[in-house]
């Protein structure tokens, strides 16, 4: 099992993720972010700095999500990603459609940003 622990910044929820990824646990990622939505929290960073592997197959979970935040205008944002996730993100095509950036601090700040809805790596 996964270690999730949710902390805010500002009114940004960020969900730190320890460990390695399969379906099962993407799903509780997905609740977590589902309770945050019903709190009204609609500016998500997924922290995955502490992540070695992720199941491809469960990637796609997260993008109910991020529909739902963008339509709420917030988003989902993930940081922290080593050369092995972006690969595998790249190797399911959500490289475009994730925002992903190297340190949790530039995707906090990234909210602040203009951002104008294409996906980019930083």
């Amino acid at each position: 099992m996964i270690g999730l622990d949710r902390k805010a910044i500002q009114d940004i929820a960020v969900i730190d993720v320890n460990g390695d990824i399969d379906l099962r646990e993407m799903v509780r990622i997905k609740d977590m972010i589902g309770g945050l939505i019903e709190k009204e929290r609609h500016k998500v960073v997924l922290n995955l700095k502490a992540v070695d592997h992720i199941n491809y197959l469960s990637i796609g979970v997260l993008l109910d999500r991020l529909k739902l935040l963008r339509e709420m205008n917030g988003d989902l944002k993930i940081s922290g990603m080593s050369p092995h996730l972006k690969d595998i993100f790249r190797v399911v095509g959500m490289d475009g459609v994730f925002e992903y950036y190297a340190s949790l601090d530039e995707a906090i700040e990234s909210f602040d940003d203009d951002w104008e809805g294409a996906a980019t790596c930083h």
